[in-house]
């Protein structure tokens, strides 16, 4: 059985993993991460490890302790899995900790690392944004119902003494 911080870290390096397919997958070098009336091009790495970073900020609760804990133990990970499973699988741990250390400074910046409200407002809208950037696009329902469930949850926060 894992501890949190092993199953974190392991969450993280599934995310790496993906993140480093789409990265190197052929196509555009730089993605529109904007909207239709405002587009924002960026490069297709830095567009994948945000959207990963933020997929592992949600499985971590936005939670900076836990996010540093995993990161930890991933570049652990790394010398352990170049020694035994080749390059590739240390490319993996290492993402998987640099997508750990960008939901931190997520956190961080955010103002959450010490304050619950800004904590959960945050992780409220990075549970949208990872909805949007999965679903939104392309089913109209999900924006709409993931719009619905954002603007309860911050009304439940700014309600809360």
């Amino acid at each position: 059985m894992r501890t949190q911080v092993e199953e974190d870290a392991f969450q993280a390096w599934i995310y790496a993993s993906n993140c480093l397919l789409y990265e190197n997958d052929p196509g555009p070098a730089e993605l529109d991460t904007g909207t239709a009336e405002e587009p924002w091009m960026v490069p297709r790495a830095q567009a994948w490890q945000h959207a990963y970073a933020l997929n592992v900020l949600v499985q971590c609760e936005a939670d900076h302790a836990r996010l540093t804990a995993a990161a930890r133990q991933c570049r652990v990970g790394i010398a352990d899995a170049a020694a035994r499973l080749g390059a590739q699988s240390a490319c993996e741990w290492s993402r998987a900790a640099d997508l750990c250390e960008q939901a931190a400074r997520m956190v961080d910046d955010a103002g959450a690392v010490g304050d619950d409200k800004a904590r959960r407002r945050l992780l409220a809208g990075c549970e949208h944004q990872t909805m949007m950037i999965a679903l939104g696009s392309v089913i109209p329902a999900v924006a709409e119902s993931s719009a619905d469930d954002l603007r309860h949850a911050l009304r439940e926060i700014d309600e809360e003494p």
